[in-house]
Order: structure tokens, then C-alpha cells, then sequence
């Protein structure tokens, strides 16, 4: 379902995090009242949250029997938790140090842990909520061969996920809800892709992407042989006002490390960054965006937003300046700017005041994208602009996109969503270990052809210039 279609309130019931609902639930034929969080683990109920709820200054060991470490006598058992530490890691496939803190392991690591902290509860339940939102196209794959050996074992597992390559790539049933309702329940074999996005949205997922008519402008940015020592190498393109240019590649390709130097978050080692023909050389985020060049990063929680503050106070974050008179920011100044965006976005609720935590992850990316649209750059990154939202939330992201594209605006779209790279972008360039291996027009892209010369070492840099 979309945000806010009510799944992962509906889970959270399951896992005690509510107890002000009405009807019943059983397990295993027999009906219970889950209360509280307490009494569904009893219950055998396993709960694994989009954001992991793990403390990361301590160390895996003890993330994972937290609430119940082994003791010997008074004292913690220091052996025994590492041996019990080190059999739930080896049933997700780890084989860590269990003394090393939770900060010094990968994201993907750290989701393994997770598995591997309410897998030692014992559930009879597994509920996923979002896993590989964070994950890569290979940590994802490693994590759907763990998952079909939990189910080989026994345990039923419930799966949420935007991604409907990965419903279809795993699951055994699918329902399908939207406004709070279940729309309907299907075996995999007996419904198609296209009927369960109509069932979501009402919509037909060809609608998503449409010929682009667009031709594009003048040159407006010009990348010549840049380098960052360890990330990427003589890395060569143009971009041109008018023009959605895509960038793919696999994990460690350098494609977020491309897009920090041109923003000026992270120093080169050498090359040139033209705009317009002029050389710029930003030396953070703020003298980035007064040139004209804008990123929007991947990680929309940590980096991208201030949580606690409201939807209008991150939305107008990149005005400050323009809407301040004598020193002094007067936010009503930013009204009008606001109303457009959360008009344009559809961004539930229109709240202004409403602060930017509790909203759902969809409406959170929104946001975000409103953000550095507000700030009408010349030049727009966009990395993985769509992670983690529902089918409604991408295509009002895409239209957005392409209105911004055919509004004059240079987009930079980092993407590892196939069918969304191939259907927005002009032009895609093709990143492999650090090197701009190959650059794909319109008509020679398609899902298969880009995963292709993603994998393949074969290429030119030098296309990348054209």
C-alpha cells in the first residue's frame, strides 16, 4: 500500500505497540491480547522497524542480548556472551567480532543484526517492515537467500515494502491496502504487477513515465577529468540546461562521492567543474548553492532533514537569507513559496507547524525535494530521490522532476531504481569501480542494457564528454 495506507500501524498492533484496538487477533488458533511489546514477544512475535533500533557506541554482543545478557553470579558472563552473540550472527550468515561497536560495521551489517537480535526471541512471527530500503542490489539478494531460510525453518514472515520487484521476488501471498482498508488478498501466481499498483493507487503503473519531448539547452555544466583519490577517477560528462542526466552503477561505484565534490561537501584532488563555462571550485554546501549547484542526498534522516523541527521551517531551510529584512528571518516572507511546494508535492498533511518527524516517510521525502526546489538552482543532484516511498509519492516525485527539467533546470538523477532511471533520464552515464565506463542515450536504454554495462568492465570514459 502507500504511505499511510495504515501497514505499518496495522504491524505495529501486532507487535503491542497499541493497545486501543478492537477486533481480535490469534496465533496458532488461539485469540490473545497483545498489550504491549512484552507480551508479544512472549506471543512469539518479532518486529524488525525501516530504522533499526540498535545503540550504536556498544557492541554488537551486547546489542543483541540487550534486556537479558548472561550473568554469572552478580557480574555479566563476558564468554558467554560472546558465544550466544556469535551463534545468532552465524544464522544470518556473520561471522563479526562481537565486541565491535555497532558504528564501526556497514549499513547492511548492521540489518543483519537486527535480524539477528529478534531472531534470538525466537520468534514464531517475523515481521520486516521496509528492510532493504538502505541496503544495495547485492546486500538486498544475500538478504532474500537469509530470508527464504528463516521460512524453510519454520517461521512466518510478513513482509512490507515499497519495491514491488522484491514483493514479487519473495513472497508467497500479497494484500494489498489503501485508506486504512484491505483492499484485497492474492496468491503471487494468480495477479500481475500491473493489477496490484491499480489496487494501491487506482492508477496504471505505465502512467508512471511518458516520452519525454524535451530538447535540450545550452551546456551548463562541465565535469573535465575529475578525481577524489580513492572514490573516483578522471571522471569526464557534460549536462545541459533542459536535460534529466542519469548516473548508475553498482555499490562502490563513486557515484554519492561525485555528486559531494561537485556540491563542494567533499574536497577534489584534481580535474575541473565549469558552470555555464565558467570554472567554480565550492568549497561547502552554502558557496555550492550560490553558484547555482544544489544536492539532494540519499540519506533524508540523518543528513537531509532536521526531524524535529516543522514541515515549513525545512522546507524554507535554503531561504534564510532572501527572507530575512535587517538581520532578522521572517518566515511569513516564505508563505507563498510553501503553499506552492506543498501544492505541488502533495504533501500530506499541509500542516505547516507540523513537525516533520511524524510524518510518513513519503511526505518526509516531499519535503526534502521541496527543499532544494524552493532554491531554484541552475544545477539539481538528485540521489535516490525515491527510496523508500510508495508508488503515489514516486510518480508526484517524477512529475516534479520533469516539470523542473522543462522548466530550464539541469537534473542530476543518482539512481539504483532501473525502471526509474531509464524512464526519466535523457541520457544515463554508467560508473563502474571509480570510472565512468560508458554513457547510454534515450533510445539504447532499457533495464536489461544499463544492469549490463553496470557489470562490464568494457567502455569508453571518453563518451562520457559528448
Amino acid at each position: 500500500g502507500e504511505n499511510g495506507a495504515g501497514k505499518s500501524t496495522l504491524m505495529k498492533i501486532l507487535a503491542g505497540s497499541f493497545d486501543d484496538y478492537t477486533g481480535t487477533i490469534a496465533i496458532n488458533g488461539k485469540v490473545t491480547a497483545l498489550s504491549s511489546p512484552s507480551i508479544a514477544k512472549k506471543n512469539g512475535i518479532g518486529m524488525i522497524y525501516q530504522e533499526l533500533s540498535l545503540a550504536r557506541p556498544i557492541s554488537i554482543a551486547e546489542n543483541l542480548l540487550v534486556g537479558r545478557l548472561p550473568l554469572k553470579g552478580p557480574l555479566l558472563d563476558r564468554k558467554r556472551l560472546q558465544t550466544e552473540a556469535a551463534f545468532w550472527l552465524s544464522q544470518v550468515g556473520l561471522s563479526l567480532d562481537t565486541t565491535l561497536p555497532i558504528e564501526d560495521i556497514s549499513q547492511h551489517e548492521a540489518q543483519l543484526v537486527e535480524i539477528a537480535k529478534v531472531l534470538s526471541n525466537r520468534p514464531c512471527i517475523l515481521v520486516m517492515d521496509e528492510p532493504t530500503s538502505a541496503l544495495s542490489r547485492e546486500e538486498v539478494e544475500r538478504l532474500f537467500g537469509i530470508i527464504e531460510q528463516l521460512k524453510s525453518q519454520g517461521l512466518a514472515i510478513v513482509y512490507i515494502s515499497h519495491h514491488l520487484p522484491e514483493v514479487f521476488r519473495i513472497a508467497d501471498r500479497i494484500t494489498v491496502m489503501r485508506d486504512g482498508k484491505k483492499v484485497a488478498t492474492r496468491d503471487k501466481a494468480d495477479v500481475t504487477r500491473e493489477e496490484v499498483v491499480q489496487m494501491m493507487v487506482g492508477r496504471s503503473e505505465k502512467e508512471f513515465y511518458r516520452e519525454s519531448k524535451r530538447e535540450r539547452g545550452k551546456e551548463s555544466l562541465r565535469v573535465e577529468r575529475l578525481t577524489r583519490r580513492g572514490f573516483f577517477h578522471d571522471v569526464s560528462f557534460t549536462a545541459h540546461e533542459r536535460e534529466i542526466l542519469g548516473i548508475c552503477g553498482l555499490a562502490g561505484a563513486g557515484r554519492t562521492e561525485l555528486a559531494r565534490v561537485l556540491v563542494g561537501l567533499d574536497r577534489r584532488d584534481s580535474g575541473k567543474v565549469l558552470m555555464e563555462g565558467k570554472e567554480i571550485d565550492p568549497r561547502n554546501m552554502a558557496s555550492g548553492m550560490r553558484l547555482g549547484i544544489s544536492y539532494m542526498t540519499e540519506d533524508r534522516k540523518s543528513e537531509g532533514l532536521a526531524l524535529r523541527l516543522s514541515t515549513r521551517e525545512n522546507t524554507l531551510a535554503g531561504l534564510i537569507r532572501r527572507h530575512s529584512r535587517l538581520g532578522v528571518y521572517l518566515p511569513r516572507l516564505g508563505n507563498p513559496v510553501f503553499e506552492k511546494l506543498v501544492a505541488e508535492l502533495s504533501i500530506y498533511p499541509a500542516d505547516p507547524l507540523k513537525t516533520v518527524a511524524n510524518l510518513s516517510g513519503g511526505n518526509q521525502q516531499k519535503v526534502l525535494l521541496g527543499k532544494w526546489m524552493a532554491c531554484e538552482p541552475k544545477v539539481l543532484i538528485l540521489d535516490e530521490p525515491t527510496r523508500g516511498v510508495d508508488i503515489g509519492a514516486k510518480m508526484t516525485i517524477h512529475r516534479s522532476i520533469e516539470r523542473l527539467a522543462d522548466e530550464g533546470h539541469t537534473i542530476i538523477l543518482i539512481s539504483s531504481d532501473l525502471p526509474e532511471l531509464v524512464g526519466l533520464a535523457d541520457r544515463v552515464l554508467i560508473m563502474r569501480q571509480g570510472h565512468l565506463t560508458r554513457e547510454m542515450h534515450k533510445r539504447e536504454c532499457t533495464e536489461e542494457s544499463v544492469l549490463l554495462a553496470a557489470n562490464t568492465e568494457s567502455g569508453s570514459a571518453q563518451e562520457g564528454t559528448t
